[in-house]
């Protein structure tokens, strides 16, 4: 039976979508039609309702089978990577845009220096966007600003942070936080790590972020950072994006916001023991040397 067949079977049904499926694996959607008519062929039986890409009930025995069978796969592979010594092979990493910028460069510095013939493919994403990848294999492990919710990843908190109110570099300070109402203000994106925690942070204090005067929403933080320095509006970032844009001169740092976040590094259980992920994790500990 072909592993890619079942794989794209089943993110057909997660995703409810023969299109959507499509575009995560950059085919065509008759392509990923095809796949799952071989794999009906095979089994012969239909597994997936056309009209509303809904598993059928065979289709809903198949999905769980699969589940277990690619899971059991993906423990063979690791163990026979194990068994080979030196790491080699790709190793593919997702980063929402503070991690990404700020942290995973040097964590892969390290990683390099001991594991020069792992080749490393790194992608930037929103950090509503990593839990997706790593269930569809598009990604092997993610680095997130907020913590996924899914019970098939495991995660670990690599890096305590802070919120940080930032302003152009020559405006006043701010007495009375719901002054903010009055101000311009950069948004990040929904599905951003940090804006759902800048969102929790100003509840916390009695501002909803419907009340403040968006003038703009961008995809990044130094997208953010950037607006503020050119005197477009306030923000709340990173303190380790907003620390650095400091020391450049570039932004002030206005307020800290009371609550606490945490970065995470995160992967499929089934891929626990993966060597590479197993090395990441171990240089990504706090407390490691």
């Amino acid at each position: 039976m072909n592993l890619k067949r079942i794989k794209t079977f089943m993110m057909v049904i997660d995703h409810r979508s023969f299109s959507v499926v499509a575009n995560l694996l950059n085919i065509s959607q008759p392509a990923v039609s095809k796949q799952i008519k071989t794999l009906e062929a095979e089994l012969g039986i239909n597994l997936v309702h056309r009209d509303t890409a809904e598993p059928t009930e065979a289709g809903k025995i198949v999905y769980q089978k699969g589940k277990k069978f690619l899971y059991d796969w993906d423990m063979l592979v690791e163990e026979c990577r194990r068994l080979q010594g030196e790491l080699s092979g790709v190793i593919k990493i997702g980063a929402s845009t503070v991690p990404g910028t700020y942290m995973v460069p040097s964590l892969l510095r390290k990683f390099l220096n001991l594991h020069p013939s792992v080749d490393i493919q790194l992608t930037i994403h929103e950090s509503g966007e990593i839990t997706d990848l790593l269930k569809d294999g598009s990604i092997d492990v993610g680095f997130v600003g907020s913590e996924p919710t899914s019970d098939e990843l495991i995660s670990h908190i690599i890096k305590k942070d802070h919120f940080l109110l930032i302003g152009p570099k020559d405006s006043e300070g701010i007495n009375d936080i719901t002054t903010l109402r009055d101000l311009p203000f950069i948004f990040r994106s929904e599905k951003s790590g940090t804006w759902q925690g800048v969102e929790k942070n100003l509840q916390a204090l009695g501002i909803s972020t419907s009340e403040l005067r968006c003038i703009a929403r961008v995809k990044t933080t130094e997208a953010v950072i950037s607006m503020v320095e050119a005197e477009l509006g306030y923000s709340v970032v990173s303190s380790i994006a907003a620390t650095q844009a400091m020391k450049q001169n570039r932004i002030k740092i206005i307020q800290q916001l009371p609550s606490d976040r945490n970065f995470y590094l995160t992967y499929l259980h089934s891929k626990q023991l993966h060597p590479a992920i197993v090395s990441l994790v171990a240089l990504s500990n706090p407390d490691h040397d």
